[in-house]
C-alpha cells in the first residue's frame, strides 16, 4: 500500500464499516422488501375476502398491496442506502480528527501508528454494539502509543490523543433509550459503563472536578469496559476506578 498513511488507514475504515453496510443492504434487499411486499399483499388481499368481497376482489386487494408494499419498501431503500454509505461513517472520524485540530504532519503520524495497531491486532478490542437501537452494529477500540479511538458507539467516532490526557476514570450512568416498533414503542433502562477522559488544561477552561469528562467511551457490557481500561492502564497510564 502506497501514498497517504492517513488516507491509508482511512481507506482501511471505509473497508471495515463497508463490509456491515454491505451485509445490511443484501439482508434488507433479499428478505426484509420481499417479505415486507408479499405481507401487504396477503393483507390486503385478506381484508377484501373477509369483507365478503370476491375472487376478483381478493386480487384486486393483494394488487393494492403489492403497489402500497412497492411503495414503502422505494422510500426504506432510498433512506437506507443514504445512511449506509462507507464514507458517511469515514466523514465521523475525520470530524474527530479535526477536533484534535491536527496537522498534516501529525495525522500521518496518527495513520501510521492506527495502520501499525490494525495489523498487529494485539491492541484491538473488537466486539459488536448489543443494546437498545444497536442492532448488531460492530464496534471496536483500537490503542495505540499515543492514541485512543472507539469508532462504532454513540458517538461513532471518539479520538483522543494521550499526551493531553492528565486523568482517566472509568464509570457508570444509568440511561433509558426508547425502541419503536409497528405500533408501539418500548422504554428500556440500563447501565452504560464508561471510561471518561480528563484534559490537563480542563481547569484552564473553567472546568471543575465536577464536570463531565472531555472525553467519553460507552459501552454496554462492563466486561468490554474493564477490557478497554485494562488495555489503557498497560500501555502506561493509570485509570482510576471511583466506583469500587
Amino acid at each position: 500500500m502506497t501514498g497517504s498513511a492517513y488516507q491509508n488507514w482511512l481507506k482501511k475504515e471505509e473497508e471495515w464499516i463497508g463490509a456491515y453496510c454491505s451485509r445490511i443492504r443484501k439482508n434488507s434487499i433479499l428478505k426484509v422488501v420481499p417479505l415486507t411486499i408479499l405481507l401487504l399483499a396477503v393483507l390486503f388481499g385478506g381484508m377484501a375476502l373477509l369483507g365478503g368481497g370476491s375472487t376478483q376482489d381478493l386480487l384486486t386487494g393483494m394488487v393494492g398491496g403489492l403497489f402500497l408494499g412497492l411503495i414503502i419498501c422505494a422510500f426504506y431503500l432510498a433512506v437506507l442506502l443514504l445512511q449506509l454509505r462507507p464514507s458517511r461513517y469515514v466523514q465521523k472520524i475525520e470530524q474527530s480528527v479535526k477536533a484534535l485540530s491536527a496537522n498534516d504532519m501529525e495525522k500521518e503520524f496518527l495513520g501510521r501508528e492506527m495502520l501499525a495497531a490494525l495489523e498487529g491486532g494485539e491492541q484491538v478490542l473488537s466486539y459488536q454494539m448489543i443494546g437498545p437501537n444497536s442492532n448488531g452494529t460492530p464496534a471496536r477500540v483500537i490503542l495505540t502509543s499515543h492514541y485512543i479511538l472507539q469508532e462504532g458507539s454513540s458517538p461513532y467516532a471518539v479520538l483522543v490523543r494521550l499526551s493531553d490526557i492528565t486523568e482517566v476514570k472509568t464509570g457508570s450512568e444509568q440511561k433509558m433509550a426508547v425502541t419503536h416498533g409497528a405500533k408501539s414503542k418500548t422504554c428500556h433502562h440500563f447501565t452504560l459503563y464508561t471510561i471518561g477522559f480528563y484534559r490537563k488544561d480542563r481547569f484552564d477552561r473553567g472546568l471543575s472536578e465536577n464536570d463531565p469528562p472531555d472525553y467519553a467511551m460507552g459501552f454496554f457490557q462492563e466486561n468490554l469496559r474493564d477490557s478497554a481500561a485494562g488495555m489503557i492502564k498497560n500501555n502506561g497510564m493509570r485509570v482510576q476506578h471511583p466506583e469500587v
